[in-house]
């Protein structure tokens, strides 16, 4: 970076006239910001009261524009607070992750299936057997519609298409998942997850090559342990 001269505190413009002729670097309309003659300007000429005005007006706007934000969170939050966790998970924060999981497994055909079409995530232990492993990205991967919702899930099929995409040790460490201590998230945790998981998901819309087996394993480790919902021997499969 080139350090700007010293150079003679003269008033040029709209600021004319108002120059003290001290040396100074630092200069708007030729005055010295740091000397008096900017303040001098600002209150004592007509310009620089139309731009002192001006300032204060921006200033005042960006106050109330922040304390508006700052309201609409507010406001959010105490919206959501009132959900039990389990409903803000189920309505808010599990769509995020299977996106994600969609995200991750972008060109690959239903796990189940080997169909294409509309797609979920879904799981391979069900949500409604064992909540405890609803957020791990382990055990959610891309799945027809047809299939996660028409045929229960299809766990049979689905066991043989992560064994066959993964191999038998990965599906056999999905399988111990089940094992984690049950997860105690408040709202409030899940609404703290949920801001994170929302960004990791517009990371991953920016880059949507396909991935191969080995790629789509690291990354779910990777976010499991981003997000920090779970003991880290349950975020990481280790090749």
């Amino acid at each position: 970076m080139i350090e700007p001269k010293e150079k003679a505190c003269l008033g040029t413009g709209i600021a004319k006239g108002f120059g003290c002729g001290h040396k100074t670097k630092h200069r708007v309309y030729g005055l010295g910001k740091m000397c008096g003659c900017y303040s001098d300007w600002l209150l004592n000429s007509d310009q620089g009261k139309i731009k002192l005005e001006k300032s204060m007006i921006s200033a005042k706007s960006k106050v109330q524009n922040e304390n508006k934000q700052k309201a609409v969170k507010e406001k959010s939050i105490q919206k959501f607070a009132i959900l039990s966790p389990d409903k803000y998970r189920a309505k808010y924060l599990q769509p995020i992750l299977n996106e994600i999981s969609r995200l991750i497994d972008f060109g690959q055909s239903c796990i189940a299936t080997g169909n294409f079409g509309k797609m979920n995530g879904g799981h391979y232990i069900s949500v409604g057997a064992n909540r405890t492993t609803a957020l791990n990205l382990h055990n959610i991967h891309i799945q027809s519609f047809e299939s996660n919702h028409h045929r229960s899930g299809d766990q049979i099929k689905y066991r043989m298409g992560l064994i066959e995409r993964y191999g038998n040790d990965y599906f056999d460490y999905i399988e111990t998942l089940q094992r984690h201590r049950p997860l105690h998230l408040s709202t409030s945790d899940m609404i703290e997850i949920a801001s994170k998981a929302s960004k990791i998901r517009l990371e991953l819309k920016r880059n949507t090559e396909q991935k191969t087996p080995h790629e789509r394993i690291k990354l779910r480790n990777k976010i499991n342990l981003e997000l920090g919902i779970y003991d880290s021997n349950f975020c990481e499969y280790k090749f």
